[in-house]
């Protein structure tokens, strides 16, 4: 390859393989290396205040993110891809059957359509290695491994980090993305863009002002022990009555802090579930339903719980007659804990 042209070649391939922008970064960085040191201190102290709640994979794991050097030893470059998935749009479709007019509802957050964001990625990403060509080591991480992703990206010029910790794109049609690296040992030409934000977040604040839980407060981390993502999707255990308040009718995520992100959502992008439906059809069913989506991450026991959770707050007879046909059929101990719990 010319590495003449690689900056119009990154851009041109990765756009037409999916992705909103992309950027590339040698891991001799000295900004990166300084990013990183500032960011592992932040990590350490958020992890020993407990703020991760039970996302005990988080600790395990900080010691490689501390040190990319080591945990990729062969990569002299990274590159960076941000994509949306077509997260937010309303066309993007899902494999949850529509709900009737008068069904009990529970619901999923908008980013769980298409197919699932780290497939996606990771095609991607296996698409850009391809064309580069060369026998060369690389391996890639989609939200699954090791890595700061959203330090690599901002590091890349791609976004900022908005007050919700998210990545926030200079794009005002669609400001929702995911991101993947790809570690190679190749060194390849910079490329890292200059972030020109529309405007600041400290001028929005709306994903503060918008948190229903206060786990995002201004000046402070994340508390994800209050996060309603946190809660529906990694928190395994029993949720307290205190948490089921938290969650209100989520099954699994939590879009209150993205859809207020300029541009604000117009329509309801949520997934609107059926919860009779949920609890009623077999569990393989279930599974075989949610392969290949980002749902699948939480599991079926998991999803009852939460629908669970959402049905006790709802004093209506439907709802207690599925509570009760859920006590006297379900085979999960952490389903009828939960229905147990005061």
């Amino acid at each position: 390859m010319n590495f003449g042209n690689f900056q119009e070649w990154l851009q041109e391939t990765s756009m037409r393989g999916g992705a909103h922008s992309a950027a590339c970064i040698r891991m001799d960085n000295p900004l990166l290396r300084q990013r990183i040191e500032e960011n592992n201190a932040l990590m350490a102290r958020w992890l020993e205040a407990g703020l991760h709640g039970e996302m005990d994979y988080l600790e395990r794991m900080f010691p490689e993110k501390a040190d990319p050097w080591k945990t990729f030893p062969f990569a002299k470059s990274v590159i960076v891809l941000a994509f949306t998935n077509r997260w937010g749009d309303p066309e993007a479709k899902h494999p949850f059957p529509a709900p009737a007019d008068d069904a009990l509802l529970g619901y999923i957050s908008a980013y769980a359509k298409e197919v699932d964001y780290h497939s996606t990625g990771q095609a991607m990403l296996a698409e850009l290695k391809a064309l580069l060509g060369g026998g060369g080591e690389a391996e890639a991480a989609v939200d699954t491994k090791a890595v700061y992703e959203r330090l690599f990206a901002t590091v890349g010029g791609l976004g900022i980090i908005g007050g919700n910790d998210l990545l926030r794109v200079p794009d005002r049609t669609n400001v929702r993305v995911f991101i993947g690296c790809l570690f190679i040992d190749a060194e390849l030409p910079e490329v890292i863009h200059e972030t020109r934000m529309p405007f600041t977040c400290d001028d929005c604040l709306a994903c503060i002002k918008k948190c229903p839980t206060n786990a995002i407060e201004s000046g402070k981390p994340i508390d994800a022990r209050k996060c309603i993502s946190y809660l529906t999707i990694e928190k395994r255990s029993v949720l307290n009555r205190e948490e089921s308040e938290m969650i209100g009718d989520w099954l699994f995520g939590c879009d209150d802090c993205t859809k207020v992100c300029p541009p604000r959502d117009k329509i309801d992008t949520r997934i609107p579930v059926d919860l009779e439906w949920l609890l009623k059809t077999p569990a393989g069913a279930l599974r075989r339903l949610l392969k290949g989506n980002a749902v699948s991450y939480a599991g079926v026991t998991q999803l009852r719980k939460n629908a669970v959770v959402v049905l006790k707050k709802r004093k209506t007879p439907r709802a207690r007659e599925l509570l009760d046909w859920v006590e006297k059929n379900s085979g999960s101990k952490l389903v009828l804990d939960q229905l147990a719990a005061r």
